[in-house]
């Protein structure tokens, strides 16, 4: 079913990609969160997916990136992170087809030969979606199908439901302003996804993120350098430094991101106490205010740190974000 979904997604997009662009001036975006079924090792249970898309003018493809939760089947709790290449047509009657595949970056707290761990493996996450753009305010209605390949963890197939928003931004050249650096403080709570006596420990980050111009699709509209504390869960104690790329929606009043790299951290709980890891983070923003200099900015992240040692933490922090505004667009 993988190969085939993939071979149909390959086959439409290369078309698209070598017709003319359209009205090159306007990108489109769109945020999404669904729940639905799972069904992997003859077991089913539920699953959850959040994420968005962004497409370059009014070109048919797109680059996603999405959290999903595989659920809890017995002694399996999986998680991971997906990239995907999308393929988007619309088919009338305000309904749209999606069709999506890319890797799918997986932790997997599972016990294995008597030991707990967070297993990581990479695979494959192949997707179809269809949309349902049911008000003139952007909103809609989406159903998915998700098909998961992971060599060395289980496969799946899924079913899910759930309300998205479109965003569009039209690129004005006349625009007197442009936001290129962005400075936040954020706070909140992590826990160790390892199973074990554990408390929900404080968690805070101060962040300064640097946006990047760039017309090209596939590049990063930001990067960022942080210093996180995760707090004491009692099974990790780190701080550190991670550096991370960002992608996000199309610039509005409210945001969505996507942001991946290195984190280098103090830990501790543990004898190796310096170590490299990954982190990864969505994140949602509201621009609450602005001023001629600055605009103001709430939002909510999750964070995931991926531990490589079997101390990944899930974080989930409030933050408010102060955004310099300079030069011409």
């Amino acid at each position: 079913m993988t190969r085939t979904l993939l071979a149909v997604i390959l086959a439409a997009a290369l078309p698209a990609a070598a017709q003319p662009g359209g009205d090159a001036d306007i990108e489109h975006s769109d945020f999404y969160i669904m729940g639905g079924a799972l069904r992997g090792l003859n077991e089913t249970t539920w699953t959850a997916q959040s994420g968005f898309i962004y497409r370059p003018s009014d070109k048919r493809w797109g680059l996603g990136f999405a959290y999903n939760n595989d659920g809890h089947l017995v002694n399996n709790h999986r998680d991971g992170l997906a990239a995907q290449g999308w393929y988007v047509r619309p088919l009338g009657g305000h309904f749209e087809l999606q069709l999506g595949t890319g890797p799918y970056a997986t932790m997997n707290n599972t016990t294995i030969d008597g030991e707990r761990l967070n297993d990581f493996h990479i695979g494959l996450m192949t997707s179809v979606a269809l949309k349902w753009q049911f008000s003139g305010s952007g909103w809609y209605l989406r159903t998915q199908y998700n098909n998961t390949w992971v060599p060395g963890s289980f496969n799946s197939n899924a079913l899910l439901v759930g309300v998205g928003h479109d965003f569009t931004d039209t690129d004005d050249v006349d625009s007197p302003l442009r936001l290129n650096a962005k400075v936040s403080v954020w706070g909140g709570t992590s826990r160790t996804t390892q199973l074990g006596t554990q408390n929900s420990a404080a968690a805070y980050q101060l962040e300064a993120q640097y946006l990047i111009d760039s017309e090209q699709w596939w590049k990063p509209s930001g990067i960022s350098v942080a210093f996180l504390s995760e707090g004491d869960t009692i099974l990790a104690h780190r701080t550190g430094v991670p550096v991370q790329l960002w992608w996000s929606t199309a610039p509005n009043h409210f945001m969505f991101s996507f942001g991946a790299g290195p984190y280098v951290a103090y830990d501790g709980a543990r004898e190796q106490q310096l170590n490299l890891m990954g982190i990864l983070s969505l994140r949602a923003a509201y621009q609450f205010a602005e001023s001629a200099r600055h605009t103001y900015e709430v939002g909510f992240m999750y964070t995931r740190v991926a531990s490589f040692y079997n101390r990944d933490q899930d974080i989930f922090m409030l933050g408010l974000r102060l955004a310099g505004r300079v030069g011409k667009r």
